[in-house]
């Protein structure tokens, strides 16, 4: 597997801090530089341009996220020991992907994903890591499918997708000016998804 150059590895580390601190289109190419204490001919040399930079550095942004949250789901969901156990850790899942904390990593996941729309090649290589995590998780679901917990007869990577649906969609209450309670929507949440899957 091929190693990525270190200037470009530091460029790319600079973009991420810069767009943590002030968004993607919150500091310039001259601002990156200046940072980096990499000169444009380095930067040219190991990206198209400016925007090449902050793809990159957006999918690295978006793979941590997707990292964080499988480690998230593979943590409480193989822990489970038993089918009410394992709603019950489904809604911990619930709690703590719309925790408040969490609203400015739900809006840049959206952000991220809307960025898409304008570049094949970007969208492929979010695609990868979105498959990382969906897999990862369907992975998880087909587990417990053989211990008879939720129903067989649901491919496994549609039940991965529609719960992070849910998560993902709770950024609607971060941008609504009325808010639904956070308690009522993991109780609405965790019921829709047992009726949905559970066996019961």
């Amino acid at each position: 597997m091929a190693t990525t150059h270190p200037t470009k590895t530091h460029l790319i580390e600079t973009a991420v801090a810069l767009i943590d601190e002030h968004g993607a289109h919150g500091f310039t190419v001259d601002g990156l530089l200046e940072k980096s204490k990499i000169s444009k001919g380095s930067l040219y040399h190991h990206f198209t341009d400016f925007g090449d930079v902050i793809e990159q550095a957006q999918i690295v942004r978006f793979a941590r996220s997707v990292d964080e949250d499988a480690a998230l789901l593979i943590s409480i969901l193989s822990s489970s020991t038993s089918v009410d156990d394992l709603f019950s850790r489904i809604e911990l899942i619930l709690t703590a992907t719309t925790q408040p904390e969490r609203s400015q990593s739900r809006l840049d996941r959206a952000a991220i994903i809307g960025t898409a729309r304008h570049s094949t090649k970007f969208a492929q290589a979010l695609s990868v890591e979105q498959h990382r995590l969906t897999t990862a998780f369907a992975d998880m679901i087909h587990e417990i499918q053989n211990r008879g917990w939720i129903r067989n007869d649901i491919d496994p990577q549609v039940i991965a997708t529609f719960i992070q649906a849910y998560s993902l969609g709770y950024v609607l209450n971060d941008i609504t000016a009325e808010p639904v309670s956070g308690e009522a929507w993991k109780k609405t949440v965790a019921h829709i998804i047992r009726a949905a899957f559970g066996q019961q």
